[in-house]
């Protein structure tokens, strides 16, 4: 009794697949591996769209040429060399969930 093996035992794993259905594997491996990144990592792809604020805020405090208003987040954030004193409302736009104002201006 001798052995001999298979012709076929040679061949890799992925060698009876078609061109197709290996490219949708490829696929699939990518798109979970992109999406278990995102999971391990606290999905950062959704900072990337954030959404304009503007709100109406008063001045709370001035030092050495900052503004200080808080937003209805509770946030404070700041305006470097402003022009404007403690009391006055301004109107700023923020994006959401970030410190820094994009733009601002006197209400009149």
């Amino acid at each position: 009794m001798s052995y001999e093996p298979e012709a076929d035992s040679n061949k890799g794993l992925f060698s009876a697949m078609q061109g197709k259905q290996m490219a949708l594997l490829v696929g699939v491996i990518i798109i979970g591996g992109f999406f278990g990144l995102q999971a391990l990592f606290g999905f950062p792809i959704k900072d990337l769209i954030r959404s304009d604020v503007t709100d109406q805020e008063k001045v709370v405090t001035k030092s050495e040429g900052t503004c200080v208003v808080i937003g209805p987040d509770q946030h404070p954030r700041g305006i470097a060399n402003c022009p404007f004193k403690v009391g006055d409302t301004l109107i700023i736009t923020y994006k959401q969930g970030e410190a820094s104002i994009e733009k601002y201006q006197l209400k009149r």
